[in-house]
């Protein structure tokens, strides 16, 4: 009777538990403690702009969390925000952050957004945080998108040459991974509201648009940066200017479609433009 009414009162009340085992399609990232002990090294917290999730405490084996029972935190194309990530670490780790912009089900290289390299490692024995700007690129797939925060103690891998990856090297027991913690998480993408997405609406002006490459851009108010993007959403360019008309030159670039995201003192707004040579 006891068990029949936790049951109904958990339904009545929607409560939904974080999921410990990592979901299909994405890769393995679990930690098995094969060397017979368990070490220190997890994830305290995690902050993106309204996402913050504090644990504190390293999540039991197989030490893979995936915050599904969160609210999931917008965030709007070709805008900024800040990521915190707080660790406790035993011994020499790594680690990354990840989003998967294209929704493809993989955690490429492109998309890593923070993360150490071979020659960057957390400091030992410490609670060392990082904080980051991260800017949603302009060609990111809208809608609801799994993100991938992880530590990996220097157990395998070789942190002098290689910098922190996103999964297991395999699903062989060989390549699970003996010490960290992973943590993934669902933020939602959102595209920039409809005055942001053609400059003409928002008071800019872009000409002329296609191009051989020379492209000038004007303002109602003081532009303060242009910045160029490939279709990839991997940042070509970025200028600071002052003045409420600016040119930017891309006939170094093959002819193609870029965007281009200026913001003045009041707003931002992203338009394609294409070159021609």
């Amino acid at each position: 009777m006891n068990k029949l009414l936790l049951v109904l009162f958990l339904f009545a009340n929607q409560i939904v538990f974080a999921q410990i085992t990592n979901p299909a399609p994405y890769c393995d990232a679990s930690f098995d403690d094969m060397q017979g002990f368990l070490v220190d090294d997890h994830i305290n917290s995690v902050s993106f702009g309204t996402l913050n999730n504090v644990t504190s405490n390293q999540y039991a084996a197989p030490h893979y969390v995936f915050y599904n029972n969160l609210s999931v935190a917008n965030f709007t194309r070709g805008t900024a925000y800040t990521l915190t990530v707080n660790f406790k670490t035993a011994g020499g780790c790594g680690y990354g952050v990840w989003i998967d912009y294209n929704h493809d089900n993989t955690f490429e290289t492109s998309e890593k957004v923070a993360g150490t390299t071979g020659t960057s490692m957390l400091t030992v024995g410490a609670s060392p945080s990082i904080t980051q700007s991260v800017t949603i690129p302009v060609t990111a797939v809208t809608g609801n998108t799994r993100m991938r925060v992880r530590i990996v103690e220097d157990d395998t891998y070789n942190m002098t040459t290689t910098s922190e990856l996103p999964c297991n090297a395999s699903s062989s027991t060989t390549d699970v991974m003996d010490w960290g913690e992973t943590e993934d998480y669902t933020i939602n993408i959102l595209a920039a509201s409809a005055v942001n997405e053609n400059a003409n609406e928002a008071n800019f002006d872009l000409f002329p648009n296609p191009s051989s490459g020379i492209f000038t851009i004007t303002s109602g108010n003081n532009i303060e940066t242009i910045e160029v993007y490939s279709l990839c959403g991997n940042i070509i360019s970025k200028q600071t200017f002052s003045g409420i008309q600016s040119t930017i030159d891309l006939s170094d670039l093959p002819k193609g479609i870029y965007f281009v995201r200026v913001k003045n003192a009041l707003k931002a707004v992203a338009t394609k433009i294409i070159t021609l040579q």
